[in-house]
């Protein structure tokens, strides 16, 4: 599987936010998307998932590659539970193999709460452990790491190193993780 930006451009209201990007993603690539505010790092991630729509140029090689996102949001069913909101999206597990999973990234007491009720990083990781644990060919985070101390953090670059297994990553951080084997796209 590769995907491939072919001179893609996006804008909003009159304003370009990508201009002729080309970019190729290889099966089991590594990338780390950087660049300030308002430079089209979600808008990229949103173009690459098939969730907004290309203005001109064209991105090949997406049309059968399976997705599963962190976004900016947690977008957690806020009634249920920590190991609820990811067996929705994972069909295949039981929940124990979910709390096994969940315990790398949130105190016991947690996993079974009412996602409304969770501090905003736990809500972070539990939203991180849904894109992880999902069955999916390429892996897509957009600011996993939003509100997260040192310690959550280096937990939560463990537990994708740990689950990610070959799939591909596109990684976007304003805080520089140590991602082993990532390639760096630069947006300004």
């Amino acid at each position: 599987m590769a995907i491939i930006f072919d001179k893609v451009s996006k804008h909003f209201q009159g304003r370009m936010v990508l201009e002729r990007l080309d970019w190729q993603l290889d099966s089991g690539s590594r990338w780390l998307v950087q660049g300030p505010s308002g430079a089209g790092k979600t808008t990229l991630l949103r173009l690459l998932a098939g969730l907004e729509r290309v203005d001109s140029g064209q991105i090949l090689g997406a049309e059968n590659v399976r997705f599963s996102m962190c976004f900016q949001e947690n977008r957690l069913c806020g009634r249920l539970n920590s190991i609820a909101n990811i067996a929705m999206v994972c069909p295949e597990a039981n929940p124990a193999q979910l709390r096994e999973a969940l315990s790398a990234l949130l105190p016991d007491e947690a996993l079974c709460r009412p996602a409304e009720t969770l501090s905003g990083g736990m809500a972070r990781r539990t939203a991180l452990a849904r894109a992880l644990l999902a069955p999916s060919d390429a892996v897509v985070l957009d600011e996993p790491f939003t509100g997260l101390d040192e310690e959550s953090r280096s937990r939560a670059l463990t537990f994708i190193e740990t689950h990610l297994g070959g799939r591909t990553l596109v990684l976007v951080s304003h805080e520089l993780p140590q991602l082993h084997d990532a390639e760096i796209l630069q947006l300004s």
